[in-house]
């Protein structure tokens, strides 16, 4: 797993013009960072989700295993006539909220949840089992591009992600709920998430 410091995220967030959330006398101002491996492997999860934040005056960080790439099964049956969506890296600010990812499902849960505002997704519609990301072919909208968990099932049948951010570790993924949690109680219901790929490093 690629664990850059805090200093360094902040130090490339800052060099692309993206907002780092820092608030020394208020806690949990998250800062929620995806980074994307330089090789992508479609149906692991090989990248990186950091959460780092003042608590009580110092910056504290936490490291989890996720994928930012769509699985094979939906790289090769898209969801979307456009092609399976492959978030852009970027910064998406205000975009997501705690809410319930898959409603009315039986995997349903609760996740952070694009719901708010936009992100820029590229679009690939070739089938294969290759992350096709073509500047000409991206599209922007409210496309449930979440952050959410899976469960073996989804794995074992590379059916957990249509384009969304996706932790396999449900211990992970309950550990960064409760940041979420906390941050909702002191910022409100509005979340930024930030997308880099670790060549920015």
């Amino acid at each position: 797993m690629f664990r850059p410091s805090v200093e360094k995220l902040i130090e490339v967030m800052q060099a692309k013009g993206h907002a780092v959330y820092d608030t020394p006398g208020v806690d949990w101002n998250l800062n929620i960072v995806g980074i994307r491996v330089c090789d992508p492997e479609p149906g692991t999860f090989n990248d990186t989700l950091t959460v780092f934040q003042r608590f009580r005056g110092i910056w504290e960080i936490s490291y989890y295993h996720i994928t930012t790439d769509p699985s094979l099964y939906y790289l090769r049956h898209p969801v979307n006539s456009s092609g399976t969506a492959i978030l852009k890296e970027g910064q998406y600010r205000g975009a997501y909220k705690l809410d319930v990812h898959n409603r009315g499902l039986a995997s349903g849960h609760l996740a952070l949840c694009q719901r708010l505002k936009p992100v820029t997704v590229y679009r690939d519609s070739n089938r294969d089992a290759k992350l096709n990301l073509l500047a000409g072919k991206t599209e922007t909208g409210l496309f449930n591009i979440n952050i959410h968990r899976t469960s073996e099932h989804h794995i074992n049948e590379q059916k957990f992600s249509a384009g969304c951010q996706v932790f396999a570790d449900q211990r992970q993924f309950a550990d960064f709920i409760l940041k979420c949690q906390e941050g909702k109680k002191a910022f409100g219901n509005k979340f930024t998430y930030t997308l880099l790929h670790e060549r920015d490093f």
